[in-house]
């Protein structure tokens, strides 16, 4: 059987949806392709939720003007999105507190990290233990200071998913999407470019666009290499008290005691719950819940917040992110049929509006100045410098 489309999407994470959404709209034909047997089974229904704009080392940098841009994009994105779909999708506007539980942290995030935080495009506040107490009162006595970074978002991945399936639903005249299918092969021919799929479908494509997050290397032999998997574990604890949002912020530490190392991220849910991790695991490829990963977490958050370390929880995950050797992802032709849009390790829900805007100015060919800036900082043929031992960034989302 052949189908054909103007698009093909290979992947229906929150990077493929967003992709189908804007394209859909525009009035392409879109086909959007997922292994799984419901959208967003992979990376994105395994993510914390946190819109970053600093807590990341990668936001920074050479990334930080495509940050702003998908930052500046988000609330009338989601706005949006939830209009279509007449699903709510809470955005939670505190900002994140990043907090040192000792001085030797504190002076790390001072020397280091704040001189980075100022060449940002963004705000940052600094706190001292008692400043950051009262705007949330539950974090520890050991917390001696810490930054506020405002501008920081965070948002339930399932909401966020719940609304784009929602829309694309009601986008069917434009939007066919295939799921429990898996894609084996992608070529490119005179014209036009071909997926063949599992159950002996092949479709044409006048463009494919590979957003299949850490599988993407199968598709993309010239960047494979440049691509891998990052295991990531957390879970959602049920404070006890009743609904609504239990801390006002999103919260993130780093913890080192001796051997140990710890990056405890709390992330709240407007139902009540609170989202907790998370490891960080680089070229690890499964997805098994382990009591290891737990008690990591849980020493962390009791190190930053005692009293939700014995927070009931309720559901645990693993996922994994799709990983690129130099943390930046990959948006670009790739071929003459074929465009990349994968590689962005923790950031895929941070940067799911701006690569959609992105992948649809490649595609129409209007891109202005400062779109081909953006689009320059994640060209798929730019030299991937490997990010050096001791910069590897913190795992604020899997």
């Amino acid at each position: 059987m052949l189908e054909t489309c103007d698009v093909a999407i290979i992947g229906g994470g929150v990077i493929g949806c967003a992709i189908a959404h804007r394209l859909g709209s525009e009035g392409r034909t879109v086909l959007l392709i997922e292994a799984e047997t419901r959208l967003g089974q992979g990376a994105s229904n395994a993510a914390m939720g946190g819109i970053l704009t600093q807590t990341e080392p990668s936001c920074l940098g050479p990334l930080s003007d495509v940050i702003k841009r998908s930052r500046d994009l988000y609330p009338d994105w989601v706005a949006e999105i939830a209009e279509i779909s007449g699903v709510t999708v809470s955005l939670l506007e505190g900002g994140d507190l990043q907090v040192a539980v000792d001085d030797a942290e504190m002076d790390r995030l001072k020397n280091q990290v704040l001189p980075r935080w100022r060449e940002s495009p963004f705000p940052v506040e600094q706190l001292t233990g008692a400043e950051a107490r009262e705007l949330e009162p539950m974090l520890s006595e050991a917390v001696v200071g810490g930054f506020l970074l405002p501008d920081e978002l965070a948002l339930d991945p399932r909401e966020l998913m719940g609304a784009l399936c929602g829309a694309l639903d009601g986008m069917a005249a434009a939007i066919r999407v295939r799921t429990g299918v898996r894609a084996e092969h992608l070529a490119e021919l005179p014209g036009s470019a071909e997926v063949r799929l599992d159950d002996g479908t092949r479709v044409s494509a006048g463009t494919v666009i590979v957003a299949a997050g850490c599988l993407s290397g199968g598709f993309l032999p010239d960047h494979r290499r440049h691509l891998y998997p990052i295991k990531g574990e957390a879970f959602d604890t049920r404070p006890p008290g009743g609904a609504g949002y239990p801390l006002r912020h999103h919260i993130f530490a780093e913890i080192r005691d001796g051997d140990f190392e710890g990056y405890p991220y709390l992330v709240p849910r407007r139902d009540g719950r609170v989202a907790m991790g998370v490891t960080y695991e680089p070229h690890v490829g499964d997805v098994t819940v382990t009591v290891r990963a737990r008690e990591e977490i849980l020493r962390g958050v009791s190190a930053v917040m005692p009293q939700a370390a014995t927070w009931p929880i309720e559901r645990s995950w693993a996922g994994l992110r799709p990983g690129s050797t130099d943390h930046i992802p990959i948006i670009g032709y790739t071929g003459e049929r074929v465009l990349a849009a994968t590689g962005h390790s923790g950031l895929g829900i941070t940067l799911a509006p701006v690569t959609a805007e992105l992948v649809s100015a490649v595609l129409n060919g209007n891109a202005d100045d400062g779109t081909r800036k953006l689009l320059g900082v994640c060209r798929p043929d730019r030299e991937f410098v490997p990010v050096m031992p001791g910069e590897t960034p913190s795992p604020t989302a899997p």
